[in-house]
């Protein structure tokens, strides 16, 4: 009698592995299909309120000194593109016609000159520092000649502080 119990718990043993395993492999294929998950995600149709687009592009990606607010805006970006696209939603972001684009100089200035009053997507890539961002801008009338925006296009941390921000100053 011991022996065939002695089996049935090995049998039900090795039911139970069998269950196991085969859950697991389940489960890391369901995973596989599951695409990444962002921490972080920006607000649908936040504009960032400007009256004219000028200023400067700072950011970097230096993993010790990233948390650092001050180091992170004190690294200019020579030499960015900043491509400005007529706002739409919901719509097909590569097939966009860009309406105007610029190159920041040495000092990571920029100044898109007059624009006219209307929401925009901002797109700021970085070549040199592989670099870039997106942000949603509305520019409204009149220019304001004393304000300007440093804009910060060093990625997020995983806890969702750092880069991607958009500061207007007005002096």
């Amino acid at each position: 009698m011991q022996t065939v119990s002695a089996v049935r718990y090995t049998r039900a043993d090795e039911m139970n592995r069998r269950m196991m395993t085969a859950t697991a492999v389940i489960v890391f294929i369901l995973t596989l299909g599951v695409s990444r998950i962002l921490a972080c995600s920006w607000a649908v149709c936040y504009f960032y309120q400007v009256t004219s687009l000028r200023g400067t592009v700072v950011g970097s990606k230096f993993p010790a000194l990233h948390s650092s607010r001050w180091f992170r805006q004190s690294v200019v970006r020579p030499q960015a593109k900043l491509i400005l696209y007529d706002y739409c939603w919901p719509c097909d972001l590569r097939s966009l016609a860009p309406v105007k684009s610029v190159l920041t100089d040495n000092d990571g200035k920029f100044d898109f000159g007059i624009l006219k009053p209307s929401h925009y997507y901002l797109r700021i890539d970085d070549e040199r520092g592989s670099l870039s961002d997106w942000f949603e801008v509305e520019v409204k009338g009149p220019p304001n000649p004393k304000e300007s925006v440093t804009i910060d296009i060093s990625p997020v941390s995983p806890d969702c502080t750092g880069g991607h921000e958009f500061i207007v100053r007005a002096n």
